[in-house]
């Protein structure tokens, strides 16, 4: 499999994910302008985008973070949405980072980040359905 095929093959995963959770999300198609982000993802009046990254070893290099995704990134949570999440499988797990502290490791000088680092900016995807359910019974009240 091509490291393309490999990351539509992430993304479809991805989307599933979100939706066995309670999420309707979309893949979105990708074309040859590129497209801002590979999962759109909403659920209780709260919409998520992603950026799924598929790493087959031990780091992920932040130059795969394309000017698109940047100006996607930047864009979506300047006008007033939740910040934009990198999507990152590596080593059997799936480590959600929002794009600005990718972004602060960037302008730092990092060139590269290890599992340990993106767990330090970011949530495992268990943990992060488990913040996202409790915020949503803390707003509706429901246990």
């Amino acid at each position: 499999m091509s490291n393309k095929s490999n990351g539509t093959a992430f993304e479809r995963e991805f989307a599933q994910m979100l939706s066995e959770h309670g999420f309707w999300a979309h893949c979105l198609k990708d074309n040859q302008n590129g497209q801002p982000f590979d999962v759109i993802a909403a659920r209780n009046g709260i919409t998520y985008v992603f950026d799924c990254k598929d790493c087959q070893g031990g780091s992920f290099r932040l130059s795969r973070i394309e000017e698109n995704q940047h100006n996607a990134m930047s864009l979506w949570s300047s006008t007033g949405n939740r910040p934009g999440l990198f999507a990152i499988r590596m080593q059997g797990m799936v480590i959600l980072v929002p794009y600005r502290m990718l972004a602060i490791m960037m302008e730092s000088g990092t060139k590269q980040a290890t599992r340990i680092e993106l767990m330090r900016c970011g949530r495992l995807f268990e943990r992060w359905i488990e913040h996202r359910n409790r915020l949503d019974r803390k707003v509706t009240g429901c246990r």
